[in-house]
């Protein structure tokens, strides 16, 4: 007995019926891609926004210390200007990112040149230091060191720095000396970046001779 070949109308059905698996084959990879798209562009975004975030800021080389996650930098260095577009200059020997509270930076020997690029900036040191990136408070403590743009040098416990409007300020006793005299008090403010110095509280101050 001769086979017979199969009506045309049977291939037909045949081929759309494989047209169609193929369709829905393409469809679902099509669609997957869709899902996964997006997916992937948030993830570069986070991987590049956290590079950004946690090494922008800093020239220094980052290591990892070892807490989970934790941001180790050697020789950090942070640019930036106060409000009237003088630079200032913020390094430290070490930093460390909070884990938590990403905006916390913890500084080893912190030093801050404000009015960086005058012929005179005014500069201070300490043993350590927190630097807040969202309002730029620099906080000093331990053997803080003040040197003004007028050439007197100060010795305090702790001091507050305001680097949006270049200003400083201190509840501890500050003891001073420079060309004009030397002064002693129990709490000081420094504005204008160094250009402008107020004592208050028990106040000694001797004058040198011209």
């Amino acid at each position: 007995m001769t086979a017979q070949a199969p009506p045309a109308e049977t291939l037909r059905l045949e081929r759309r019926a494989r047209d169609i698996r193929r369709w829905r084959r393409r469809s679902l990879i099509i669609a997957a891609f869709r899902r996964l798209l997006p997916l992937a562009i948030v993830a570069i975004a986070l991987i590049f926004g956290g590079w950004v975030f946690f090494a922008g800021p800093f020239s220094g080389g980052a290591r990892r210390g070892p807490g989970p996650g934790s941001i180790h930098m050697t020789n950090a260095r942070f640019l930036g200007r106060d409000a009237e577009g003088h630079a200032y200059v913020l390094t430290a020997s070490q930093a460390a990112r909070d884990n938590i509270d990403f905006q916390k930076i913890t500084l080893t020997q912190p030093t801050l040149a404000m009015d960086s690029e005058g012929q005179k900036p005014t500069r201070l040191s300490a043993d350590r230091g927190v630097y807040r990136e969202d309002n730029r408070i620099l906080l000093l403590n331990g053997k803080v060191s003040v040197r003004d743009s007028q050439g007197d040098s100060f010795v305090t416990d702790q001091a507050i720095v305001d680097t949006v409007n270049g200003a400083v300020a201190g509840k501890s006793l500050i003891v001073g000396q420079g060309p004009t005299g030397s002064i002693r008090a129990d709490s000081y403010a420094i504005y204008d970046r160094g250009q402008r110095l107020v004592f208050q509280g028990k106040v000694h101050s001797r004058l040198n001779a011209h």
